[in-house]
């Protein structure tokens, strides 16, 4: 099992063109065994992908070279033990959640916030992070967002 994590700034993008790259992620993901997390917020967004190295390596090429976002920014990437969102094709959390634990997923966006390369092995800190998005996925509701 790979996982990998990056962030890109979207190209102004209207809410039905983010629910058009949703609805594309899980058609792709459910037909290659992919799981994950896309985050939105601000014109910023983060992905945690999961799945067979050769397939998420792949699909991360594309998403690189997908013209609605840019500066994309390999965070982390490596060999995980198991799916940290394995009921999920593509969870989604955007800036629309009325949720005080939401302020921690900001700061990931955020530009002021710099994060350091990582892109050799995941790390705690992005551990941490993912298993916040986790936890509060878990806590809205599973079916609002699978």
């Amino acid at each position: 099992m790979y996982n990998l994590v990056y962030k890109s700034i979207a190209n102004s993008l209207t809410p039905a063109q983010v629910d058009e790259i949703l609805m594309e992620s899980r058609d792709f993901n459910g037909i290659h065994d992919v799981t994950g997390c896309l985050i939105y917020h601000d014109g910023f967004f983060v992905q945690y992908l999961e799945g067979d190295a050769e397939i998420v390596l792949t699909l991360f090429e594309k998403i690189r070279a997908d013209t609605r976002h840019y500066e994309v920014i390999l965070l982390s990437q490596g060999n995980i033990y198991s799916r940290e969102f394995d009921t999920w094709s593509m969870a989604y959390l955007s800036d629309e959640l009325p949720n005080e634990a939401f302020q921690y997923i900001k700061l990931m966006v955020s530009p002021e916030f710099e994060i350091p390369d990582m892109s050799v092995i995941p790390n705690p800190t992005s551990k941490r992070f993912w298993l916040a998005a986790k936890n509060l996925l878990n806590k809205i509701g599973h079916d609002n967002f699978n």
